[in-house]
């Protein structure tokens, strides 16, 4: 078990996974296929068995001040980018506890370098702040996150410098 190139075949998949791993925050895969459209050197999946699967990352080059509003595809990715953004990650319960979410985050280190940028952003939802911090994420400034990204009062805009 281990992560791999997203491929096409693998949208019509997410679904379920989606709503499993992020109970209030899920997306439709319309978001993640828009992502994979614009940039499939940062999607990548985790499949069990070869049949379903068992994790997801997504991630492209963002913009600090113009993160992705939950439920709201990208139609282009923003211009000039100034870090990596981790779309989303999501394991299945039964992926959870096999080094993945980590081996996910040196995937998202790799993909950010090979894309000449520097700093990794992302907004840590629910009760996965410690997590972030635990890989090397910091608060961006105060990292509150404006209300209308959808995100809940709980997220937190956070960065890792690489």
């Amino acid at each position: 078990m281990d992560w791999r190139a997203m491929t096409e075949r693998d949208l019509a998949r997410m679904d379920a996974l989606t709503r499993t791993a992020h109970e209030e925050y899920w997306e439709d895969t319309a978001i993640f296929a828009a992502c994979f459209r614009l940039y499939p050197a940062g999607c990548h999946v985790v499949e069990i068995g070869g049949s379903e699967l068992g994790g997801y990352l997504i991630a492209h080059p963002g913009r600090f001040d113009t993160p992705s509003v939950l439920h709201v595809p990208l139609e282009r990715l923003p211009e000039p980018a100034d870090c990596y953004y981790l779309h989303d990650l999501a394991l299945a319960p039964v992926t959870r506890g096999h080094g993945l979410a980590g081996k996910a985050v040196e995937i998202v280190v790799a993909d950010a370098r090979r894309a000449g940028l520097d700093t990794i952003a992302l907004i840590a939802v629910g009760d996965a702040h410690d997590f972030w911090r635990h890989q090397g994420f910091a608060l961006l400034g105060d990292g509150r996150v404006d209300p209308a990204k959808g995100y809940g009062d709980e997220a937190r805009a956070m960065i890792r410098n690489i």
